[in-house]
């Protein structure tokens, strides 16, 4: 069976949870830099770099998964989260932002598809 992206992400994921934590980090950074559009390995990261206390790490990922997915709420409320964790305040607020015009343009969607 040919190695595909997530096989990839997944053997990661299963180096972290043997506790190879550098190894794993190591693997997802390598998925992350053959496959630059995959959200997935960068959320990853996202919270693994929040626990490993490397907040400037952690962001640059959320940062990317909010990228690759600008229409996903739920990256951009991870990503607010892990900058009041960082204590960068004015990020988790321009996140949350984000969250609600996403909410906002999908109410008014439904809203234009009651209508017609």
């Amino acid at each position: 069976m040919p190695e595909t992206k997530e096989s990839r992400y997944d053997e990661a994921v299963n180096l972290k949870a043997a506790g190879k934590t550098d190894a794993a980090i190591e693997s997802m950074e390598k998925l992350c830099v053959d496959f630059p559009e995959y959200a997935l390995p960068h959320a990853a990261l996202s919270m693994w770099y929040t626990t490993a206390a490397n907040s400037v790490k952690a962001m640059e990922h959320a940062t990317r998964v909010c990228e690759l997915e600008p229409e996903d709420p739920f990256s951009f409320i991870a990503m607010s989260a892990l900058a009041v964790k960082s204590g960068d305040h004015k990020a988790a607020e321009e996140a949350l932002g984000k969250v609600r015009m996403i909410q906002l343009k999908h109410l008014m969607e439904q809203q234009k598809q009651q209508e017609s």
